[in-house]
């Protein structure tokens, strides 16, 4: 599918309205007036309000694919479940560690462009909620049109992964620098606690020396100490087998808290 040839809304438009009748053989007109796309098929019209959309392909020009379709079915009246609003779902939105390749797939997929924030070594944090059985990405277009920002959505995420991290059960085996803390609850939110320092650095408060975080998997987060380079290399080659076998891989990369923050562990 052709996109714009410059990123700005009148560009945005006026593709649109070119494109979108060469894509739905069945529109026969596309017009422009107050802010949106009055797009006329047969006997009928609908009018889509073309902000939101703008907005989405202004953030991530790369997903104009996805952007398209999602007009398009929102002009045929394929609107799905209804939305509640922020305020509704704000409680369950959920942080969640993806690799950075996701955004590809969804892209290949023709899905919306999705909230994200650029993580640490190839890693995004997504948001989602659990809608009936699956989990669904909160969208560009969700937050345009409740009129909510990236920073309110990722904040409510971290404050909502923290109260449901506050009695988690962890495991916790060997002394001093053979110490390990182990998370894996199963609750889809082991790697990702890693966002939480105060709760990794509560566990780990025995451990000697600086602490090494593993999240080898989504359902698996493993803290140990860098006293010994020795048990650090054993752990970081576990970790990378770790990632390949399982279904949902993050990383194999070691990862440390310092001034309070997560980072890239460069020790070895």
């Amino acid at each position: 599918m052709k996109q714009p040839t410059d990123n700005n809304y009148d560009a945005f438009v006026a593709h649109l309205i070119v494109s979108l009748p060469e894509i739905d053989q069945q529109i026969s007109d596309v017009q422009f007036a107050d802010g949106h796309i009055i797009i006329i098929r047969g006997d009928e019209s609908v009018a889509v309000d073309i902000e939101p959309f703008e907005r989405a392909y202004r953030r991530r020009p790369d997903a104009f694919d996805a952007v398209m379709s999602t007009l398009l079915r929102v002009s045929r009246g394929e609107k799905g479940i209804a939305d509640p609003g922020y305020q509704a779902i704000a409680t369950q939105i959920i942080p969640q560690l993806k690799p950075i390749a996701l955004l590809a797939e969804l892209i290949e997929r023709g899905a919306e462009p999705i909230i994200y924030r650029v993580f640490l070594a190839d890693l995004i944090i997504t948001y989602a909620i659990h809608d009936g059985k699956r989990l669904s990405y909160l969208t560009e277009t969700q937050l345009a049109r409740w009129n909510v920002s990236e920073h309110t959505v990722h904040a409510q995420a971290i404050t909502n992964l923290h109260d449901r991290s506050q009695q988690v059960p962890y495991h916790k085996a060997g002394n001093g620098s053979h110490q390990i803390v182990v998370f894996n609850v199963n609750d889809g939110l082991d790697a990702v606690r890693i966002l939480l320092p105060d709760i990794i650095q509560t566990a780990s408060i025995d451990i000697p020396g600086d602490i090494i975080i593993g999240i080898p998997n989504r359902d698996f987060l493993v803290v140990v100490s860098d006293d010994d380079p020795d048990r650090v290399a054993a752990v970081a080659l576990q970790i990378t087998r770790d990632m390949r076998q399982h279904a949902h891989g993050l990383s194999n990369r070691l990862f440390t808290i310092s001034h309070n923050e997560v980072r890239e562990y460069n020790g070895m």
